[in-house]
């Protein structure tokens, strides 16, 4: 099999969230950035629409590049009283909703309300009316709203979790390529003990702890490392050069 994503986050820049959600466009598309950093962690090739994009150029677009599946993220909208993720694929009984079922069950487990199931999109907006990105696009095809961003406290819950969202999300699609999902931190504690057997690092546990995305490293210990680089490089480059 393949393992080619397109990745289309919401092109709905008129669509603005409760408070200081701001649009759908520009959440969206932070968390398609984590998704997307997960997806290429894990081997896959990930092709993405771009903001500017018609929803038409955005098919059209999808249909070209000839991916494995088709991904689209939106958050939701109704009254301002509804809460909870869903997803849709155009039809039940395909590879569409294989992956959105995937994908849901990764995002209902962190989501803080009640999920609102996965969903066909063929009747979406009446009989006989699809949802376009679902019906349209030749690739299987699963889109997700991961939640309402009318609803102040799903806004909330949306702006303070893009992380997690993006990687649940990320989670949902790795599994359907079957591929074994691994964290960020264990690629970390395997390079970590591959500079320990080296000798650059002395206190593995430290630098487990202290070197994740976010955390700070002391000075002195970030500069002993680089010197012990720079150590072992130089012995590199004068053993070829003799």
């Amino acid at each position: 099999m393949s393992k080619n994503v397109y990745l289309s986050p919401s092109i709905q820049e008129g669509n603005i969230g409760y408070g200081d959600y701001g649009t759908e466009e520009k959440r969206m598309n932070e968390v398609c950035d984590v998704t997307q950093k997960h997806l290429l962690r894990h081997g896959l090739t990930v092709f993405r629409n771009r903001p500017n994009m018609t929803l038409t150029q955005v098919v059209l677009d999808s249909n070209t590049k000839d991916p494995t599946i088709h991904f689209a993220i939106h958050s939701n909208a109704f009254n301002g009283s509804v809460r909870g993720s869903e997803i849709y694929c155009h039809r039940f009984g395909g590879e569409g909703e294989r992956l959105a079922r995937l994908v849901y069950d990764e995002l209902e487990a962190i989501t803080p309300t009640k999920g609102r199931g996965v969903k066909e999109g063929r009747d979406h907006f009446g009989p006989g009316k699809p949802l376009y990105e679902l019906s349209a696009t030749v690739a299987p095809a699963a889109l997700v709203e991961v939640a309402f961003h009318d609803h102040p406290e799903d806004a909330k819950w949306i702006i303070e979790n893009i992380e997690p969202i993006g990687i649940a999300l990320a989670k949902g699609i790795v599994e359907y390529f079957d591929i074994d999902w691994v964290d960020e931190r264990s690629e970390l504690e395997k390079a970590v003990d591959v500079l320990t057997e080296t000798g650059f690092i002395l206190s593995p546990q430290y630098w487990k702890d202290n070197a994740v995305p976010g955390g700070t490293i002391n000075g002195a210990y970030a500069g002993l490392l680089v010197k012990r680089l720079a150590s072992f490089i130089k012995i590199v480059l004068d053993g070829l050069n003799k």
